[in-house]
């Protein structure tokens, strides 16, 4: 996994595999570690930073949940979700990330600011 610098990090949608269903999560990742997932390298977990999701609870419930920002289960976590590499089945690159989804909105000093 490559050291975070924010200025290379690059905005995505993950495909993950969770048992027999796949999850969407948007979120920051850093440039080297897309790169290195893009050649096959990336192993272990690697960060998503400023994480936010669809979901569906089957009852018509759809919406995105933002980490550490949505009332909820989440609402305590930081921000940063840990996604397995190997789990990984599809990443694209988003143009600007979040600051083009209007319906999402992280409090100031939101996870941004937290590095691990």
């Amino acid at each position: 996994m490559a050291e975070r610098t924010a200025k290379d990090d690059v905005w995505v949608e993950v495909e993950v595999l969770k048992g027999t269903l796949v999850s969407v999560y948007r979120g920051r990742i850093v440039g080297a570690d897309f790169e290195a997932w893009r050649k096959g390298e990336l192993k272990g977990a690697v960060p998503l930073h400023d994480t936010y999701w669809s979901y569906d609870e089957g009852d018509g419930n759809e919406g995105w949940v933002v980490v550490g920002a949505t009332a909820g289960p989440y609402a305590s976590a930081v921000g940063t979700t840990w996604v397995r590499a190997d789990l990984i089945l599809v990443m694209v690159p988003l143009r600007d990330g979040s600051e083009r989804e209007t319906h999402k909105l992280r409090p100031v000093g939101g996870a941004r600011d937290d590095v691990y």
